[in-house]
């Protein structure tokens, strides 16, 4: 499943390390680890209201979930 190019800037700020466009070509450890950023990043964007910012991580983290599913 591609990112957008924006969806892979903000994986990239959330999670620290470059990453691949792609979310089938990331390890499933890795996968989880990002989810848990990207639920926070959620979770505080939220709390701030800023809906700029949930209208990129909510499609993102279901992206995020859909690898994860798809992988049981």
């Amino acid at each position: 499943m591609e990112l957008t190019d924006r969806e892979h800037e903000v994986v990239t700020n959330v999670y620290g390390d470059e990453m691949p466009r792609n979310l089938r070509e990331i390890e499933a450890e890795e996968l989880v680890a990002m989810h848990d950023r990207v639920s926070k990043a959620v979770q505080a964007s939220y709390d701030d209201n800023d809906v700029d910012s949930l209208g990129i991580l909510l499609p993102l983290e279901g992206k995020i979930v859909q690898v994860l599913h798809q992988r049981l």
